[in-house]
This record gives structure tokens, sequence and C-alpha cells, in this order.
């Protein structure tokens, strides 16, 4: 038997681990791993501000430095089309073999009208993990800065697949059902936005916790069910879970199907999820009757 042993270490701080699953990643591409998510905005801060910077000098020699729409960037609703819902993906690979993407989407707001937001972002498993930078725009040659890269064939292939639940062969949702879900999230999105605090888990650092989905619909701590303003049926689930000696909260919203299924063989189609340190939002959610052992979904 040999003396040495398997070890690894942080990309950034050199921090060393003899445990893989110790270290966080954000590339498919890449294998670096970090022991932090500060150790990733840190490593990748001269990429951010590189970006940042060409878009601003981009802008002010087009004259679209002071472009009102910009105000959206960074809000919870519009972000999360962007990232969970692109209408078109790039993909650019640089000679020293890095990958980086870019997701843009077209949104038609009642107060905004129609724009663009757009991103530059790292990818792991065909979800995007760190927001590069962020932007939005109603001049088309601002939109075709972003189709930077190989178009990719099939955006949809980027799309979260949270957002249908952790199994593919349970049921087809209709159409005017998925525009309801779609609906209340952007109302959820924004009640969660007014509701949290400034110092809470970044909304763009939501995606590195995807991994808790499942483990928290399937085993939840807690599940609450009430009825909403529109009478509809929303179950909550709640689930404490540990992340790098952190303790944090993971929470799914959903909402209960009825209408077009067998007897007794309701469905749960997830609203919004999102981790949270924060004990005022984990009180906030324990909102209705609790419901003592887990559902079938």
């Amino acid at each position: 038997m040999s003396l040495f042993k398997e070890a690894y270490f942080c990309g950034q701080c050199k921090k060393l681990t003899l445990e893989l699953d110790a270290l966080l990643f954000v590339e498919n591409e890449g294998q670096v791993g970090f022991c932090s998510e500060a150790c990733i905005e840190n490593f990748y801060t001269p990429w951010v501000e590189y970006f940042e910077t060409l878009e601003k000098s981009w802008r002010e020699a087009n004259h679209l430095g002071d472009e009102e729409i910009l105000e959206v960037v960074g809000h919870p609703v519009f972000m999360d089309q962007l990232l969970r819902r692109p209408s078109e993906v790039y993909r650019k690979i640089f000679e020293g073999g890095e990958h980086i993407y870019s997701f843009i989407v077209k949104i038609n707001d009642q107060k905004y009208g129609e724009f663009h937001m757009m991103c530059l972002c790292l990818v792991y498993d065909n979800q995007p993990s760190f927001i590069l930078t962020a932007s939005a725009t109603k001049e088309d040659k601002m939109i075709d800065n972003y189709r930077w890269g190989e178009k990719m064939k099939e955006p949809k292939s980027f799309h979260s697949n949270s957002e249908e639940g952790s199994k593919k062969d349970t049921i087809e949702i209709d159409e005017n059902i998925l525009q309801e879900v779609e609906s209340k999230k952007s109302s959820y999105l924004a009640h969660l936005l007014e509701e949290r605090s400034p110092a809470d888990i970044p909304v763009e650092s939501f995606s590195l916790y995807e991994a808790y989905f499942e483990p928290t619909m399937m085993d939840p701590d807690e599940i609450f069910s009430r009825k909403d303003e529109e009478g509809d049926v929303i179950y909550t689930y709640i689930k404490a879970h540990d992340r790098e000696g952190v303790s944090f909260y993971y929470f799914i919203v959903c909402l209960r199907i009825e209408k077009g299924f067998e007897e007794n063989k309701d469905a749960l189609v997830p609203i919004i999820s999102f981790p949270s340190v924060d004990g005022d939002i984990y009180r906030t959610y324990r909102e209705g009757e609790l419901i003592s052992g887990n559902l079938k979904n």
C-alpha cells in the first residue's frame, strides 16, 4: 500500500483537501475547484472586470450608456427568465480551451415593454454556474454583441429542469397550467425580493444550490399547505442543509394541480426554489397547515 493519497486544492486560496466533494466546480470543461463561493468570485474577478469594462466603453461610444432599461439588471424576476429559460445560447471557446457562454432572452413586460436580457456566464451541467457580466437593452446592435461564438442549436437543453420536478416520467403539464405557473413565479420572486435581506445568499448564486432541490423534495423536514390569494393550493417544502460548515434552508414552493387527472392522483408543480440563511425568511415561509409525513409526488 502506497503512503500517497489523493489530494485536491482550491484554485484560489490553495487550501488542501483530501475530499473531492469538498470543492465547488463551475465549469464542466475546467479542472479548477474552489473551497468557497468567495474564492470563486476572487478567481474570476479579472474576467468580470474585463467584460464589464468592454461593455461600458462600447455603450459610451454608441451613446447607450444611459439606457433606462439597465435598471432591470439584477432583478430576480427577469434574471430568473434569462438564466432558466434562455431563447438563444452561444458558446465561445478561447484558444486556451476556456468556454464562455452567452445567454439571451426576449422579455415583454407590462411596465418596461419589450426588451432583451443578456449575460456572459460559465456553465456546469448545462446550467449557468457563474455570471461574468449581465445586461439589458432595447437596441439590436447591443444584442448582437452577445451573439458571440457558436450558436447552440438546442437552447432548451439549457433550460432549468428543477421547475419540472425531479422525475420526467410523471405527467404531461397542460400549456395553460405552465402559463399560470410562470405568472405565479413572477409574483413570488418579486415578493421574495422585497422580503429577503441584503446579507442573504445572493440571487446570482442560487444556481449553485440546485443540487439541494431533489433532497428537499424527496425528504423535507417540513411541508406546509395553504391557499393563496387566487384560491390555489400551495405546498411549501423546507429542509435544513449544511454546506462547508454553514447551515441554510432550502425552500421549494409548489402549486397543486387537480383538474384533468385521475381521482386521488394530484400533481405538484414547483413555482420557485431557493436557499436562504435568513431566519426571518424561514419563519415567513412556515405558513399554513403543517403536514406530517412526506407527500407522494
